[in-house]
């Protein structure tokens, strides 16, 4: 009899009461685990998606203490993902890729700067951005992140101004300051996933959380 249906389920009620401890555990038990996470990561409107984000760094730290290389070609799978070859849609690859990063310790540090360089394509603008706050609150620093972000708060889209302020948070460096301090009365608004929900803010917001850090 075919399981995958049933993990699917049990993987989506996982994520539905934000139980990432089962997903862990799974993941243990099944390498499935993974190809449904990524397929269900697929709508960032929707707090499944991000969970289903999140779910996959946990997952890779289960697994990585057994079975590194199948982290690896996790990674490498998602990765190849968001190349033109692939065919396919990349979806929540760099978000994903960075939980790995956080939840994996030393196994993936080669891959921050490799998500960075996805931000040449408008596509993957506002992933990069996000993965790169969420490695950077993680104490690991990338070079030209915040370099990449300070040149994306004057962007149009009011997300991207916001999770460029994600990455510069708390960054007391010269010349950062200022460039946040103009935002301050910035009323556009985005959505950005923190504490397992997905929350509604605005820029001006985001901003006066940045010089408060």
């Amino acid at each position: 009899m075919n399981s995958f249906p049933r993990i699917k389920e049990e993987i989506r009620n996982a994520l539905l009461s934000a139980d990432f401890e089962k997903i862990a555990q799974l993941s243990l038990d099944d390498r499935k685990v993974f190809s449904i996470l990524i397929s269900l990561a697929y709508d960032k409107e929707d707090v499944l998606c991000w969970r289903a984000i999140e779910a996959v760094g946990k997952a890779a730290s289960a697994v990585a203490a057994e079975d590194p290389a199948s982290v690896r070609n996790i990674v490498r799978r998602l990765l190849w993902s968001t190349s033109d070859e692939s065919g396919g849609m990349a979806w929540s690859a760099p978000e994903m890729l960075a939980e790995i990063v956080v939840n994996t310790a030393l196994l993936c540090m080669d891959i921050p700067p490799i998500i960075l360089s996805l931000e040449e394509e408008e596509i993957f603008l506002k992933g990069v951005l996000w993965a790169m706050g969420r490695v950077l609150r993680a104490g690991i620093d990338v070079e030209g992140a915040r370099d990449i972000a300070l040149q994306s708060l004057g962007h149009k889209d009011p997300a991207v101004r916001g999770l460029a302020l994600y990455v510069l948070s708390g960054d007391k460096s010269a010349g950062f300051a200022g460039r946040i301090t103009c935002l301050v009365h910035d009323e556009g608004r985005f959505r950005i996933y923190r504490n397992h929900e997905l929350i509604e803010t605005t820029v001006g917001d985001a901003a006066k959380e940045a010089l408060k850090c």
